[in-house]
């Protein structure tokens, strides 16, 4: 019976009894142990397979499910190399996503009070039920202590509704990670107190998230976490990497362009000291679901899930009424460029993100950028397609929320149409017209990459077309291709942007001398293997040059 797809599913044990295809990651459960540290942090961008991670984890170590040990290992790797830690503690397993922002302490105090009494309950403690988590969590410790047990904790998604209160009220955020009376920061202080003195109860602990932030706001409450983020041989723990792809895809007897899949889908890179590139878990499987009932791509690439409300971190780029450093980076990254850090920070506060390393490692932890190489500096850039669209999204919402650059979606859609099956220059006109006209966007006009950005954003909208920035083509880099995605559109783009700076002067000779150089530039990469096989199958090609003074249009024209 063929196996089912696992698409959503966090339940490790529900997994292997029902008879769902499983990528054995159990290899890593020795590597971490190997590692030979306590109690460790796991951080990875959203929905990357970290819950069942910690679920296999539960399973692989909690006394609770010894004698389902054979059935959920027996044909893993760990099954047939099993660690002495094998079901030898007790489990305590908190997953912080559910927690209500509307009334934090009070929603985190009833978790927590629901899950310390499932836990005595579980292992048949002989504890009083106390109602407050704090004091109840410590009489827990001091029972196993007394009794000699072993304890390990797994948190999920220890920083996810820390994370939601930050992008709503700073003021409430603060207190959740400094005020004493806090039950989130009297959550930690509890845990360290639990690691330590002789026959300390709580022996290991494995914490997953997204960002460091939150840890290092509560630190002064818990400071004994390795962080093994970045650790080179841990960069595929979650997430498929090729070798896996291909056994999904094989199993399943899918025929897939994997090269599709590799520019939707892959290209996350956790570690320098690696050139390993992992493929996004959730994508890859909602891409397989959706295929197997129309036995084709699904129409919409992105899984609505994978989706997260980045337009609330608009505060991260928008402050004191103007648009910061950070959204020239965004720029940046938009327009198929890399951005530098010395090194990815891993203790920055939630309160300092208008530093630009910080902002930096920020979109590094949310997966909105990935290690592109390392050399002197590390050189950041937007992973793949999908993560390419949500980091356009990003940066269009806070455009048009705070009311900096807006125009017609109606209008868009139309000349992008137009384009598609006419060739028409229109959505090219419409897009310099509109960022005249929008003097707020102006102060933000003052390189070609920005510029190109703004058209990355909005040319990126089209359902017809992939837009590809910085391709290289016939040795050389386009400045963007507008890359066929729809079988019914009739012509494919070669754009190549020329700046002129808003203080310099415009003469004819400035600006036929840049239109050369773009017409030879385009000559060029129309000669590339990827354009010809376009137009050997008969779709027409627009080489078109746009030369710019300031946010000001002055060439549009096909070549």
């Amino acid at each position: 019976m063929m196996k089912k797809i696992p698409y959503g599913i966090a339940d490790y044990k529900r997994i292997k009894e029902k008879n769902f295809f499983f990528v054995d990651k159990t290899k890593f459960i020795e590597k971490l142990e190997d590692l030979n540290e306590s109690y460790l942090i796991f951080l990875r961008p959203r929905r990357f397979g970290k819950s069942l991670f910690i679920a296999m984890l539960e399973a692989y170590y909690d006394k609770h499910y010894e004698n389902d040990f054979e059935m959920m290992f027996g044909d893993t790797y760990i099954g047939k190399h099993t660690t002495s830690l094998a079901n030898k503690y007790f489990v305590m397993r908190f997953d912080f996503s559910g927690i209500d922002i509307n009334d934090v302490e009070e929603s985190f105090r009833s978790y927590l009070l629901r899950e310390l009494k499932g836990f005595i309950l579980k292992y048949n403690l002989t504890i009083e039920i106390n109602y407050n988590p704090i004091i109840l969590f410590n009489e827990i410790f001091k029972t196993l202590q007394e009794n000699k047990l072993e304890l390990m904790i797994l948190i999920d998604e220890y920083d996810n509704f820390a994370n939601k209160l930050l992008l709503r009220e700073k003021t409430q955020y603060l207190g959740l990670v400094s005020e004493k009376t806090a039950s989130f920061k009297q959550f930690f202080t509890v845990l360290k107190t639990a690691t330590s003195g002789n026959d300390s109860p709580l022996k290991r602990m494995f914490i997953t998230g997204v960002t460091p932030m939150t840890m290092f706001d509560v630190t002064s409450g818990f400071n004994i976490g390795s962080n093994i983020s970045l650790h080179p041989a841990l960069n595929d723990m979650i997430g498929f990497n090729e070798d896996e792809l291909t056994e999904i895809l094989d199993y399943y007897k899918l025929d897939i362009d994997k090269d599709m899949l590799r520019e939707w889908y892959n290209n996350y890179n956790f570690s320098e000291d690696t050139e390993q590139k992992v493929f996004n878990t959730d994508m890859i499987l909602y891409f397989i679901n959706q295929y197997q009932r129309a036995n084709k791509p699904p129409k919409e690439m992105i899984d609505i899930n994978v989706r997260s409300d980045y337009s609330k971190l608009r505060n991260i780029i928008y402050t004191n009424k103007k648009l910061n450093g950070n959204f020239q980076t965004l720029q940046t990254l938009i327009a198929g460029n890399t951005v530098s850090v010395s090194n990815l920070v891993q203790d920055f506060s939630a309160l300092h993100l208008e530093k630009a390393n910080n902002f930096k490692s920020l979109m590094f932890y949310l997966g909105l950028v990935t290690i592109h190489s390392s050399e002197l500096d590390l050189k950041l850039k937007i992973p793949n397609e999908t993560v390419k669209r949500i980091d356009i999204d990003f940066l269009k919402d806070t455009l048009d929320l705070e009311k900096v650059f807006q125009l017609n979606s109606d209008k868009l859609e139309e000349y992008l149409k137009e384009f598609a099956l006419e060739g028409s220059l229109n959505i090219f006109k419409y897009l310099a017209k509109k960022i005249k006209d929008n003097t707020g966007i102006r102060d933000y006009i003052y390189k070609e990459q920005s510029v190109k950005s703004m058209y990355m954003a909005y040319l990126s909208l089209s359902p017809y077309y992939v837009i590809k920035s910085e391709l290289e083509l016939n040795k050389g880099f386009a400045d963007i291709l507008i890359k066929p995605f729809n079988p019914y559109v009739k012509y494919v783009g070669l754009l190549e942007f020329k700046y002129i700076n808003r203080e310099d002067k415009a003469d004819k000779k400035t600006v036929e001398k840049l239109k050369f150089e773009a017409i030879e530039q385009l000559n060029k990469y129309e000669k590339d293997t990827l354009v010809t096989e376009y137009t050997k199958q008969g779709l027409g090609l627009k080489k078109v040059v746009l030369i710019f003074h300031g946010w000001e249009m002055l060439v549009c024209e096909d070549v």
